[in-house]
């Protein structure tokens, strides 16, 4: 891809969907839409789906299908968005023990499924080129949904990640580790982490952004109405076009000035 930080957006883009609900649980509800509409076009397709707060919601709307026999995640692969270098699901500050907990566990997703990430691996380096290659030889990714980092961070491509990024070992900004820090009553935060790239997310069939809370409006704004810039690595998505949906609450979607 390679693209330079832009000074003024490239006119040839199609815009990305921006789609504004009113509440928090509207928005869960669209995006396991999303999610069920891509396992539906593809039944053995792979996705990525995001870990904290923001989608606990959306697991709770696809667990409840999932039940009710609306949904067959069966032969779905999925394959983890990121989480802390040297940690497992038994440790204290786990992404994924917080994905176990909120979706696979209760969905009932068969392990053989799931692609963790590879946090303990003797050589993260040369695992994290591995998990990339695991993703292209699952055919891509069908579809990613991501959230939005006060600081612009998508998965944990912090600032200063560009659209080529592929999953790799990455340094986290004291702001994400002190963030995190209050999901997990204060336990030590690592200070690297391994995160499937801006490019790996990019090379999508679709991608889903989903952001709630009147925090995170002012990121928003940087993301979808400022030029793309390293500096909000999450604006770089912006280079998916029209592949790309971002579903806001009402309170997330406050400082946006462009007509959504």
């Amino acid at each position: 891809m390679n693209v330079e930080d832009q000074g003024s957006d490239d006119q040839s883009l199609a815009a990305p969907k921006v789609t504004v609900v009113e509440t928090y649980d509207a928005m869960s509800i669209r995006a396991a839409d999303a999610v069920i509409e891509a396992i539906r076009a593809n039944p053995v397709g792979a996705i990525t789906v995001p870990t904290g707060s923001t989608p606990v919601g959306m697991y709770k709307e696809l667990v409840r299908k999932i039940v009710a026999g609306e949904a067959d995640f069966s032969q779905v692969q999925i394959f983890c968005l990121d989480d802390y270098l040297g940690q497992t699901p038994s440790d204290a500050a786990s992404l994924t023990k917080l994905l176990i907990r909120e979706f696979l566990e209760p969905g009932q997703i068969p392990d053989a499924n799931v692609h963790y990430i590879p946090t303990t691996a003797s050589d993260p380096h040369a695992a994290a080129e591995a998990y990339e290659r695991e993703i292209h030889e699952a055919g891509g990714l069908d579809l990613a949904v991501v959230g939005l980092g006060p600081n612009g961070h998508i998965a944990f491509n912090e600032p200063g990640s560009g659209p080529d990024a592929r999953t790799r070992v990455i340094d986290l900004t004291q702001e994400s580790r002190d963030q995190n820090a209050a999901y997990y009553d204060g336990a030590s935060i690592p200070e690297q982490a391994i995160t499937m790239g801006l490019g790996t997310i990019l090379a999508a069939r679709r991608i889903v952004m989903i952001v709630s809370g009147a925090a995170k409006a002012g990121i928003v704004r940087a993301t979808l109405e400022e030029p793309m810039s390293s500096n909000v690595p999450g604006s770089w998505l912006r280079l998916a076009g029209d592949r790309l949906e971002v579903v806001l609450d009402r309170d997330a979607a406050a400082e946006l000035t462009l007509p959504a």
